[in-house]
């Protein structure tokens, strides 16, 4: 597994491979921690050495998580996608955008 860094917005940085990732639902969560983490309270999350499409370099390159995230969110509005939660109870993509997504607004 890649490993994930995470800087959390009060300057604390956690890493771990990535494990649950819910950006409809605002959060994910390292394996290696049972923490859920926000993306409202993240300054940057990154995996190394991912490979993230066919065209990337066989050692992998940097990963952006919230872009990815962004990305996400983005198909999933306009698709009309769902999430499931923890409960298995079915949640829309919301409509309105997360504060953090406004910086990787184009």
């Amino acid at each position: 597994m890649h490993t994930t860094i995470v800087t959390l917005k009060t300057g604390e940085v956690v890493s771990g491979s990535m494990g649950f990732f819910r950006p409809a639902l605002n959060w994910f969560k390292l394996w290696d921690s049972n923490r859920k983490f926000y993306f409202d309270d993240c300054e940057a999350v990154v995996t190394l050495n991912q490979r993230v499409s066919i065209n990337s370099p066989l050692e992998g390159e940097t990963c952006d998580e919230m872009k990815r995230a962004k990305k996400d969110l983005d198909w999933g509005r306009e698709k009309g996608w769902t999430e499931t939660d923890e409960e298995r109870k079915e949640h829309p993509y919301p409509k309105e955008k997360f504060a953090w997504e406004k910086r990787y607004e184009v």
